[in-house]
């Protein structure tokens, strides 16, 4: 437990530990005493590429999309398909979690075979279907993406500023055998910068705290073009963050890709969807391999690492006899077979003896022996 206690993810930490909810409000959200949180599997509706948990009565927006390159007027985008999907509480969407797409620019100034023509390509112009804007840093493009996001929010101020190294090793390991061709054909290797910021502001007269973090992958010195992957949103009103914690740690660790879109998926372009599993994968392992890390070194974990540390807890299934990580706020989960769950504080809570509930079976996951 007391390493559970530490591994926090600083993003979702940030977002939800830095304001408790007002004295004598009458709470919204989870918390002690309260029903238990039932979660549903949401599936991504337009490829029914993944599900994630949602919870019940909870709304999700968006999905999948392609772009047309004809209309994009070039096939910079159009190799990859691009996810924007959302899992918010309400209308406004003041509390939710939303997945960004990632697109790739054009950025000339760092190769010398496209420098000769960067002139002709000024920034806001497109080349091959992509954007010519030059790469900024990774705080530099999370405020550019806080300002498209809500340009009608007030008194936006940045409260926590990370860089997040460790996330930026994760994406160097996995295009490892990228860079190892490139390198060998004589080009520079890609490049590759994480970090989050945390912000507060105002919106609707609703005073907000949230998060926003990316890895860039930097490609500009072999292919003239950067991109931002896995860029991620997470928002709640200021006051109640503390509690919506768990509920947002439990959406975001939820994320499970469909084996047959996968599958299609790959063979329609190559490796790419493939790529994307595996990112997730190294994404949802990168606690534990922070831990591996400071066992092997002793070094004490740095801050910015906390933005990618949660506090979890592995459980193994009663159904698949998988182990599952998930977050360890409560000390009862259920699943049933269709991979819903349901967390309770309560000892004596049983979903199979509620009426609105037993209309399948539950069954209890328990913690994987040590």
């Amino acid at each position: 437990m007391a390493r559970r206690s530490v591994l926090r993810l600083a993003f979702v930490v940030l977002l939800f530990a830095a304001h408790a909810p007002s004295a004598g409000a009458e709470p919204e959200g989870p918390g002690g005493g309260e029903p238990p949180l039932v979660f549903e599997r949401a599936w991504e509706p337009n490829q029914k590429a993944f599900t994630v948990l949602a919870p019940k009565g909870w709304k999700t927006e968006g999905g999948m999309f392609a772009i047309d390159p004809l209309q994009a007027n070039g096939p910079g985008n159009s190799i990859d398909t691009k996810c924007d999907f959302t899992v918010k509480k309400d209308d406004a969407g003041s509390v939710s979690v939303r997945w960004l797409p990632s697109y790739n620019y054009a950025d000339m100034t760092r190769n010398p075979q496209f420098a000769m023509s960067a002139g002709f390509f000024p920034p806001g112009s497109s080349y091959q279907g992509m954007e010519v804007k030059p790469m900024p840093n990774v705080h530099g493009f999370l405020q550019e993406t806080f300002k498209r996001l809500h340009p009608r929010a007030s008194a936006a101020k940045v409260v926590e500023k990370q860089d997040m190294p460790e996330l930026a090793d994760i994406y160097r390991k996995l295009y490892k055998p990228v860079n190892d061709f490139t390198v060998q054909m004589g080009l520079p290797p890609m490049g590759f910068h994480a970090g989050g910021l945390v912000f507060e502001y105002t919106e609707a007269n609703v005073p907000y705290r949230e998060a926003l973090l990316t890895a860039l992958v930097d490609n500009r010195g072999a292919a003239a073009m950067w991109s931002n992957s896995y860029t991620l949103a997470m928002r709640a009103p200021a006051a109640e963050a503390e509690k919506w914690k768990p509920v947002v740690d439990i959406i975001r660790q939820s994320l499970q890709f469909n084996p047959q879109w996968v599958a299609a998926y790959t063979r329609a372009q190559g490796e790419r969807a493939q790529m994307a599993q595996e990112t997730m994968k190294y994404i949802q392992r990168i606690d534990q391999e922070i831990v591996e890390h400071r066992q092997k070194t002793h070094a004490e974990i740095r801050h910015e690492s906390y933005l990618f540390l949660t506090g979890q807890e592995e459980y193994v299934n009663p159904y698949t006899k998988e182990i599952e990580r998930d977050s360890d706020e409560y000390k009862f989960r259920w699943t049933n077979f269709g991979g819903d769950k349901i967390y309770s504080k309560d000892r004596d809570f049983d979903p199979n003896r509620v009426r609105e509930l037993s209309n399948v079976e539950w069954k209890l996951t328990p913690v994987r022996e040590r």
